[in-house]
């Protein structure tokens, strides 16, 4: 075999290599893309659960990671379900004041993090008695945060 009938095999290999190698970065960047995504996924499989109950899914179940009515704070991962108990506790604190200010602070998109404020206050459904303030903050943190002051 001479080099004039072995040129076409080394171009074809040459080609295939550059294939591959284009294949595994677009994966590469795909991965690299959904870690967060995915370290998302891991905080809430994290969560100690008892063995009788299924594994929670943040999209189906919406489960507060963390709720402190102490500093008037819940905090959750994607969105958020709150129960009937919940709900009462928060409302009879917030009808104790005047001016009651919602702040989120979120990494999540603003269109999220104002659907999360808007569906905390159709919750809550508060007189118009009580002036409501909310903010909006941005955050870098995993986790996103529904705070309240009440004066």
């Amino acid at each position: 075999m001479d080099d004039d009938s072995l040129a076409p095999f080394v171009d074809a290999l040459a080609s295939a290599l550059i294939v591959m190698v284009l294949v595994s970065i677009f994966f590469l960047v795909q991965t690299a893309m959904t870690v967060q995504e995915k370290a998302k996924l891991i905080v809430i499989n994290d969560k100690p659960i008892e063995e009788s109950e299924p594994a929670p899914n943040p999209i189906v179940f919406r489960e507060l990671i963390n709720i402190d009515l102490d500093n008037n704070t819940l905090t959750y991962l994607l969105n958020f379900k709150m129960d009937e108990q919940l709900i009462t506790q928060i409302r009879s604190q917030m009808l104790s004041g005047q001016t009651v200010e919602i702040t989120v602070t979120s990494s999540d998109a603003e269109k999220k993090s104002v659907v999360n404020m808007l569906r905390f206050l159709g919750f809550m459904d508060l007189p118009d008695e009580i002036d409501v303030k909310t903010k909006i903050e941005q955050s870098d943190k995993l986790l996103s945060t529904l705070s309240w002051e009440i004066n």
